[in-house]
């Protein structure tokens, strides 16, 4: 019963050994060996498909993990990047508007000095007027004693004279002398006048500031293009914000036909005033700003329109200027 029993036992292992094992010793028949194989085969490949199908899924998600990494990496990374470009304009922003602070107190004391200097000038001229009123006066007190010292004299010579008629003669000559010599000296003290020149026309820098960009800068850049075969679609002067930094000041905008746009700034309704200037191509954004004629002590009309052109050729926009 036992033995019977172990071979029973024996035909529940599919292992090969025990297959064996059964088909040697006629356990089991060949029909049922065969079913036994089968079944065997059956629980291999659906074992193997397993493995296979936990492989592939296996390696999915490692790619879909891997992916996923690569995405947080690189999103970190454009954060980053993005972050580093903000830190860099806003500390470019700073610099610039340090330095236009910087200028502007430079400027600020320069028209200081020049009011000094005018003060002076004022006192100077003041107290050359004043001498010259007193040297009139002196000449003036000079020319009193001098007719007094003439009137003794020919006194004395009347009395001293015995002829009435020579006495008459003298008097009549002494008198006529000290008439010319007293004129003389009254002409040379009229002559000590300070003499009025005439008044010279101010410069065009010189005229209100709205007056000089409308009726003499912005004529003369239309001019100057004109003259390079150049035609400006439009240009005109507001007080908005300045391209880029977006503060509020005196923006010149011109936009010159197939060629390019172009802002031209001042801080102030002055044209000695701080100044920068944009640049781009008609179908672009304004991307960087510079200051403008910061080192000219004199900033002329000419000046002005010889700056701009050469941003310009800088660029290769237009010919040699």
């Amino acid at each position: 019963m036992e033995e019977k029993n172990g071979k029973y036992n024996k035909k529940e292992d599919l292992s090969e050994e025990n297959l064996e094992y059964l088909s040697k010793n006629d356990v089991v028949g060949k029909d049922e060996l065969r079913s036994i194989n089968k079944k065997q085969e059956n629980l291999l490949i659906k074992e193997k498909m397993e493995n296979e199908a936990n492989s592939k899924i296996n390696e999915e998600i490692d790619n879909k993990e891997g992916l996923k990494k690569e995405f947080k990496e690189e999103l970190k990374l454009k954060e980053n990047n993005s972050n580093d470009e903000i830190g860099n304009k806003e500390d470019s922003k700073k610099e610039f508007k340090e330095e236009l602070k910087l200028k502007e107190k430079n400027s600020n004391d320069e028209i200081g000095n020049k009011e000094n200097s005018t003060k002076e000038f004022k006192e100077e001229l003041k107290l050359k007027v004043n001498n010259s009123k007193d040297e009139i006066g002196n000449k003036e007190n000079s020319t009193k004693e001098f007719k007094e010292e003439l009137r003794l004299k020919v006194e004395n010579k009347i009395i001293d004279n015995k002829s009435p008629e020579k006495s008459i003669n003298n008097s009549s000559e002494t008198k006529q002398i000290s008439i010319e010599k007293s004129n003389q000296i009254n002409k040379d003290g009229l002559d000590l006048k300070p003499k009025v020149k005439p008044k010279k026309e101010i410069p065009i820098e010189k005229k209100p500031f709205n007056e000089f960009i409308n009726e003499h800068l912005i004529p003369e850049i239309i001019n100057e293009f004109k003259s390079r075969d150049k035609v400006i679609n439009e240009i005109y002067i507001k007080k908005t914000n300045r391209p880029i930094s977006e503060d509020i000041c005196w923006v010149i905008y011109c936009e010159v036909r197939e060629t390019c746009n172009f802002w031209l700034s001042f801080e102030k309704d002055d044209i000695t005033s701080l100044k920068s200037f944009s640049l781009c191509k008609n179908y672009e954004k304004p991307s960087i700003i510079e200051s403008f004629l910061i080192d000219e002590k004199k900033i002329t009309l000419k000046l002005i329109i010889s700056r701009i052109l050469q941003r310009l050729n800088g660029q290769k926009l237009i010919g040699a200027n």
